[in-house]
């Protein structure tokens, strides 16, 4: 596997690595019931009072995180956003979360 030696993140942003394990959130739109964890790796679950569903929970690897998103795509559910938190469960890095459309989120 080829792995980028350097990201272009800018002056005091990091961004987390391609490779090995990592902490995400995924959200989509409307509610899923509690029987989809199983199905998305058993990642957590919390229904939010916007509509949303957040899906949290480490990924060992890009594979597993692309497996979840088909999964999601499989269901027919609206993707809005997916971002890596540290170990702390807030977002990583220092740069505001962008919707998957490529617009900045205010």
């Amino acid at each position: 596997m080829i792995r980028p030696t350097s990201s272009p993140a800018g002056p005091g942003r990091t961004r987390p690595t391609v490779t090995g394990p990592a902490t995400y959130e995924i959200r989509v739109a409307g509610h899923l019931d509690d029987h989809w964890a199983a199905t998305l790796d058993d990642l957590v679950l919390v229904r939010l009072d916007d509509g949303t569903t957040s899906l949290t929970g480490p990924v060992v690897d890009q594979a597993q995180l692309h497996g979840v998103l088909a999964r999601i795509r499989d269901l027919g559910v609206p993707l809005l956003t997916l971002r890596t938190l540290d170990h702390a469960g807030t977002p990583a890095g220092t740069e505001r979360p962008r919707d998957l459309g490529g617009r900045e989120r205010r």
